[in-house]
């Protein structure tokens, strides 16, 4: 069974670096991973194939021609890893050719595949993009596969707390506290009307805390506000909004 693993739906733990690169990874959501970030990615024995997709920016003021290295750090026995770049699909450590980035552009021309092969160790794969003209600059990223078959996103769920909306009715301002793993990339909670149409959100930032929306504009009646995880709605619950 082929495995597709998006970034906002496997969990990622990530060692930050520097935003400020000439070269710089995004995931399928167009969120930046920071350089040296170390990520998770789990699954299961049985899987086919596990495969994450990335896009690669050139952000400096100049035309690139980029590249990408693989190391790998520690190979579970029976494994078999490789990448695409391009159209192309690679086993070696560098592919047989570049790509031309202008400035400011992104490619969607880059994903990882990994085969557990039934083994139920972990694997680590390194991978730094850099210019060929130019290798000392480079963005890394390091890849850990974990497929033990542990149900991560169980694992999650059980992390997520948030509270019920207060006050409620909100008049103006509502508030939310809330935990979620530290590994999440993004969570946020938005509010919805009765039809789905969503008039408010906002991103959560760090493990835990307070999140506040301002609902001032907000027409009277009843909402629904959730818990958003990746693409995951986790928690709805209802509002009330009375001026």
């Amino acid at each position: 069974m082929r495995k597709l693993l998006l970034f906002l739906i496997f969990s990622g733990i990530f060692i930050f670096g520097s935003y400020g690169q000439e070269i710089q990874v995004f995931n399928s959501q167009n969120i930046q991973i920071p350089n040296n970030s170390v990520i998770q990615v789990y699954g299961n024995p049985t899987d086919m194939q596990i495969r994450s997709l990335f896009g690669i920016k050139n952000s400096s003021l100049k035309e690139i021609s980029l590249s990408v290295t693989k190391e790998v750090i520690q190979s579970a026995d029976g494994s078999d890893n490789s990448f695409y770049w391009g159209s192309k699909i690679e086993k070696n450590e560098t592919p047989t050719y570049s790509l031309n980035l202008e400035p400011n552009q992104l490619i969607e021309d880059f994903s990882t595949v990994y085969n557990p092969n039934f083994s139920k160790e972990t694997s680590l794969i390194k991978y730094s993009f850099f210019d060929v003209n130019n290798p000392h600059i480079a963005t890394t990223i390091t890849i850990e596969y974990i497929t033990n078959g542990i149900n991560e996103s169980a694992r999650v769920n059980s992390e997520l707390a948030l509270s019920d909306a207060y006050p409620n009715p909100a008049e103006s301002m509502v508030y939310f506290d809330y935990t979620i793993p530290t590994n999440i990339l993004e969570a946020k909670i938005i509010i919805r009307t009765l039809l789905g149409s969503i008039v408010a959100e906002s991103y959560l930032k760090g493990s835990h805390g307070k999140a506040t929306i301002n609902v001032d504009e907000l027409i009277d009646g009843i909402y629904f506000y959730s818990l958003v995880v990746g693409s995951d709605i986790k928690f709805t619950k209802k509002l009330i909004v009375k001026h």
